[in-house]
């Protein structure tokens, strides 16, 4: 083991892991979360950057692998300088069916020392927490294989590790940790506030213009008297609502609706196409393999 070895830890995995263990205890899933972590390794240091989520057989034990390899080779599509260096799970340490489960995954990927991520989901919200500790729960695991009396013995090692941000970063987990500051204290989002803000001053200007129209109403009757300087400006503001063409307004909202539609168009025609590929691909497959039966046996 590596002792200089040290891992940069980015929120990014700590903050997808957290929203997998949220979501596994909201629908009443048992059984432990599973993932693969990805990033960046260069001489001794090791950059947590991103994970994603993995998924098991339908008995809880094997490795959906056709799942894994396509997830990974579309994170590295999107990001070609990360590579696959680990896999998480949770837990106060590694158990003794993690073994079989390391071992598949070193198998199907080309990382010969994959690291294990353990976050332990019974220190969340306990006594360190409860005490104001900023100790977090996680640990990394660096593994070590030997081969003796003609058995393979995996040892696992703590490695350290650091929590480190690049830029983007940190303005994303700020953005997160506003947002559930103002769910906890029971605000909506800044979306929702910007609208109804919005809907109030309509609502305030609504109020105003319908004000001005009785007031010119009651002058046209004789009931009020004429402030001239008050109908001096009510004039420069219906000259000024004047140089506003609705049908351009309309034109532009019904452009810009156009353009929208035509951006959820092109998503769902790239849906399509993504489908249609995998299709294709699978037809061929299946056409490949009969042509290669008809050619061992003709007479079948």
């Amino acid at each position: 083991m590596d002792t200089n070895l040290v891992v940069h830890l980015h929120p990014l995995v700590l903050i997808n892991i957290s929203d997998q263990v949220v979501r596994f205890r909201a629908t009443e899933r048992q059984g432990r979360v599973l993932g693969a972590v990805i990033g960046a390794q260069e001489g001794r240091r090791v950059d947590f950057h991103n994970s994603f989520e993995l998924i098991l057989e339908e008995d809880g034990q094997a490795l959906d692998v056709e799942f894994f390899q396509q997830r990974l080779a579309q994170y590295q599509e999107v990001f070609p300088r990360y590579e696959f260096l680990g896999w998480y799970s949770t837990g106060k340490g590694p158990a003794d069916s993690d073994h079989a489960l390391h071992k598949k995954i070193q198998e199907v990927t080309s990382n010969e020392n994959p690291f294990l991520l353990l976050l332990d989901t019974d220190g969340m919200g306990g006594e360190k927490a409860a005490q104001g500790l900023e100790e977090l729960p996680v640990k990394v695991y660096d593994v070590a294989s030997n081969i003796l009396s003609g058995e393979l013995q995996v040892n696992w090692h703590q490695v350290p590790y650091v929590i480190d941000t690049l830029e983007a970063e940190r303005i994303a987990v700020n953005h997160v940790a506003k947002s559930a500051t103002t769910a906890r204290a029971g605000h909506s989002s800044d979306f929702t506030q910007h609208t109804g803000g919005l809907a109030n001053s309509v609502v305030m200007l609504s109020g105003r213009v319908r004000e001005l129209l009785d007031y010119m109403k009651e002058v046209k009757e004789g009931r009020a008297p004429k402030n001239h300087e008050l109908l001096r400006e009510m004039l420069s503001i219906c000259q000024a609502l004047q140089a506003t063409q609705p049908d351009a307004l309309r034109k532009e909202f019904c452009g810009e609706f156009n353009d929208a539609t035509l951006v959820v168009l092109m998503a769902t025609l790239t849906k399509a196409c993504a489908s249609t590929s995998d299709l294709l691909d699978k037809f061929q497959l299946m056409h490949d393999k009969k042509h290669r039966q008809r050619h061992h046996y003709p007479y079948s």
